[in-house]
């Protein structure tokens, strides 16, 4: 999909939103963290869901449940977290194939 790449302006608008917020460090390892939970869920999502955008809100739904029930939103992890699923689903649809491992062609 073309628009998928526009993911990636979303999360950087969502940052720039709460970048008022100094106690939330970019470079924390929360951020690492839901970076990479992120990026897994987005890999599993690929392999169950063909469509790009479907997995890739699949494999947000943990993280943004997260954000709403802790005391302190934060738009850095939801950033982070969009990043890792878009790299996951896009990982997931390059690698992981509906009959397993392997490499598909279809961009």
């Amino acid at each position: 999909m073309k628009a998928f790449p526009s993911l990636f302006a979303t999360a950087a608008c969502l940052a720039t939103f709460t970048s008022a917020q100094a106690a939330d460090d970019w470079g924390g390892a929360d951020k690492a963290q839901h970076f990479a939970v992120s990026a897994v869920l987005g890999t599993a999502s690929a392999m169950h869901f063909e469509d790009k955008w479907v997995a890739f809100g699949v494999a947000m739904i943990p993280g943004v449940l997260k954000e709403i029930t802790d005391s302190r939103f934060s738009g850095k992890d939801l950033a982070a977290d969009a990043l890792g699923a878009a790299l996951g689903v896009q990982l997931g649809h390059w690698i992981v194939t509906t009959r397993g491992v392997g490499y598909r062609a279809a961009f």
